[in-house]
């Protein structure tokens, strides 16, 4: 019995790993552009402000079509949608990277965020699927912590790589990441199809996730986490505006150091899922909500390079240190066989938080600097904490 046993296991952890680092890279490509605005801008001979687009897009596309290919992930083999994605993500960063038009460069990488979408999409669902109850947990913690890795991998190589060589370049090496990950699909993932939900319509999988719009309190959590991601992602972008300029000045190979810090990501949601055992979850929320405001203006204040590193720390910290926490109040308030829609609804939200994020305080940024982009994210934060709070009302009704 023992000898049966460790070939599954071993079958498992491979399994596991593999589709971290696809998620690692895969999660990675749409964020890819978000260190190198300036580099970018240069190129395509275009205003800085209009190479944030490229991020914005991207990871507006990516929002949407996760809750495109989450209900498919119960319909379609796992290893069809990976290979779909991987293919389909690899295509558009080389075109991406020799396009000579601007334009044509946006398209792509919209594109990028469309195909990319799918890896994790299905991998996640995959992983649910295919692992122990006992052993859910740990395995779907690596596949978060696999996502959040991929942002800080991805925005810091690629700028490393630009300063030494050219983005382009990067790019495409980034690409050849993707294409070698590719040969290790056969053997993590299984051939399967998918016929958990085979006997509902995909029209009717929609219409039950679109349902869940009409619950008020799904729509407050929702909208913290939307009001969560316009803050991180949109002050994360103009974060490389602001430390390319007086008085740092930095390199992107620097500022690719510095976005190491977010690594604190990883800890936040390992220490926040443990504390909700013994912490109620409306005081974390509340707490953590509230530290996000304080990092927030520890980077917008400070003019000390280590206090703005411990800014990004914290705010990554806290940012993803509140997902697992979320997530938990989202399944409480829906049906069981609404939670991978709930899912899907909340990772659209925060997403397009963070695509809208990068549009609107563009604006501010153009027309009041960076401080107007400071107050506008430490106003929206303290309006989370309030949503937050009424949520928690609501809930114990």
């Amino acid at each position: 019995m023992e000898s049966n046993t460790i070939p599954v296991v071993k079958q498992a952890n491979t399994s596991i790993f593999i589709s971290a680092a696809l998620i690692v890279l895969l999660v990675g490509s749409v964020y890819i552009s978000q260190l190198i605005f300036q580099e970018i801008s240069k190129s395509f001979n275009i205003n800085i402000l209009d190479a944030r687009f490229v991020f914005s897009l991207s990871c507006f596309f990516y929002a949407i079509s996760f809750f495109i290919y989450g209900p498919l992930s119960d319909r379609v083999a796992t290893r069809l949608l990976v290979l779909f994605g991987c293919i389909g993500t690899i295509f558009c960063l080389v075109i991406a990277s020799v396009a000579d038009s601007f334009q044509i460069h946006l398209f792509m990488m919209s594109l990028t965020g469309f195909f990319a979408a799918s890896v994790p999409a299905a991998l996640f669902a995959y992983t649910a699927k295919n692992t122990p109850n006992e052993k859910l947990p740990q395995a779907m913690g690596v596949m978060l912590s696999a996502s959040i890795v991929g942002i800080i991998f991805s925005r810091s190589i690629v700028a490393m790589m630009a300063d030494l060589w050219s983005w382009q370049l990067a790019f495409i090496i980034y690409a050849g990441f993707i294409l070698f990950a590719c040969l290790f699909i056969p053997f993590g993932i299984n051939n399967s199809n998918n016929t958990s939900n085979a006997n509902v319509s995909i029209a009717n999988i929609y219409l039950a996730a679109a349902k869940l719009l009409l619950n008020i309190k799904v729509i407050i959590f929702l909208m913290v986490g939307f009001l969560l991601f316009f803050v991180y992602l949109g002050l994360s972008s103009f974060l490389t505006f602001y430390l390319k300029g007086a008085p740092f000045y930095l390199s992107s190979t620097v500022l690719g150091w510095l976005n190491f810090a977010g690594i604190s990501a990883v800890i936040g949601a390992t220490i926040t899922g443990k504390l909700s055992q013994t912490v109620s979850d409306k005081k974390l929320l509340i707490i953590c909500l509230l530290c996000v405001s304080a990092a927030v203006i520890t980077i917008g204040f400070s003019l000390n390079l280590f206090c703005i590193a411990l800014g990004i720390f914290g705010l990554f910290l806290f940012v993803f240190g509140i997902q697992p926490i979320v997530i938990s109040l989202l399944n409480q308030i829906v049906p069981i066989n609404s939670r991978g829609a709930i899912s899907s609804l909340y990772l659209l939200s925060c997403l397009a938080g963070g695509s809208i994020g990068t549009y609107m305080l563009g604006i501010l940024y153009e027309n009041l600097n960076w401080y107007g982009v400071i107050f506008a994210c430490i106003s929206l934060t303290l309006v989370n904490v309030a949503l937050a709070w009424l949520g928690m009302k609501l809930i114990k009704k």
